[in-house]
């Protein structure tokens, strides 16, 4: 079972990757987002000490995504779709 702390499948052969496997770091020119080229407003909605710091980032007064720094250091960003 990949992505589970497990090496190999056991059983058949599994298109199956887990999530941080093979994943560089660095996005693919092609993923580039096109609302880069755009004004964002960025604005912390929560900071707490011992806590993730929460950012809400906005393109023309419309929440487009939220940005969660985990405690590693890492980033968790959650885009908003309506």
């Amino acid at each position: 079972m990949k992505g589970r702390g497990f090496k190999d499948v056991e059983s058949g052969d599994s298109n199956f990757e887990g999530f941080l496997e093979g994943k560089s770091g660095k996005p693919d020119a092609k993923e580039k987002n096109v609302a880069e080229d755009r004004p964002q407003e960025k604005a912390v909605i929560y900071e707490e000490e011992g806590c993730p710091k929460v950012e809400l980032v906005s393109e023309d007064g419309r929440p487009t995504s939220l940005v969660i720094h985990l405690p590693d250091g890492r980033l968790l960003e959650i885009d908003c779709i309506y």
